[in-house]
This record gives structure tokens, C-alpha cells and sequence, in this order.
């Protein structure tokens, strides 16, 4: 399977946060598309509001979300390609944007 920046997929998370299987979003650079592992974020559906470092998500056919979501910018995870599960969609190029600008403000890049 060939999985690239923007994918929402379903991986087998690991740790406190992602243990259970769930959607996460791929914001590996499709650079590293044959690399072993797949850095991404994991996605929930209960809204904190805080958009500094999360960033909202509608339930569509696009994203393949059956709720509205946030994208967990500051639980950046990395698994091995074979935890991944399934593609369910994309996000929009404006969203990934947004999404971006997250990771450069907590990270600090």
C-alpha cells in the first residue's frame, strides 16, 4: 500500500493515547513514501477547541469521518507502515495548511 502525506488512515496505535486501533492523519513528507515507519497524528472526536496546536475536522466523504474531529498536532506518533490498517480518505490542501502551521508552532521550527 502506498500511503502519502494528507492520508486519514486506521493504524494500530501504541502508548497511552493510540492504543487501540484508530484514525490517524500522515504528515510523514512523501519523501520517505518507502520508509519503514509512518509519522503521523492521531485524530479524536472530542473537541477541545484549543487551535493553537489542534486542528478541526468535518465528517465528510473526503475524510472519511463519520464525526467531526481534531487533529492531534501535539501527540505526533510514529508507527511501522504494517500497524497501518486501512486508507479511509484526505484532508483538504487547506487543511493540511492549517495543519502545518501547528506542527511548525509546536515544534518550534
Amino acid at each position: 500500500m502506498k500511503f502519502v502525506r494528507g492520508m486519514i488512515v486506521v493504524g494500530a496505535g501504541k502508548g497511552d493515547f493510540s492504543g487501540k486501533p484508530r484514525p490517524f492523519l500522515i504528515v510523514r513528507s512523501d519523501l520517505f513514501a518507502d520508509h519503514a515507519t509512518i509519522s503521523l497524528c492521531p485524530l479524536t472526536s472530542v473537541i477541545s477547541g484549543t487551535n493553537l496546536f489542534r486542528v478541526s475536522l468535518e465528517a465528510s466523504a473526503e475524510t472519511g469521518l463519520f464525526r467531526d474531529s481534531e487533529i492531534q498536532i501535539d501527540k505526533v506518533d510514529t508507527l511501522d507502515r504494517n500497524k497501518i490498517v486501512k486508507i479511509i480518505g484526505t484532508i483538504p490542501i487547506t487543511t493540511m495548511t492549517r495543519v502545518d502551521d501547528a506542527l511548525r508552532r509546536w515544534l518550534e521550527l
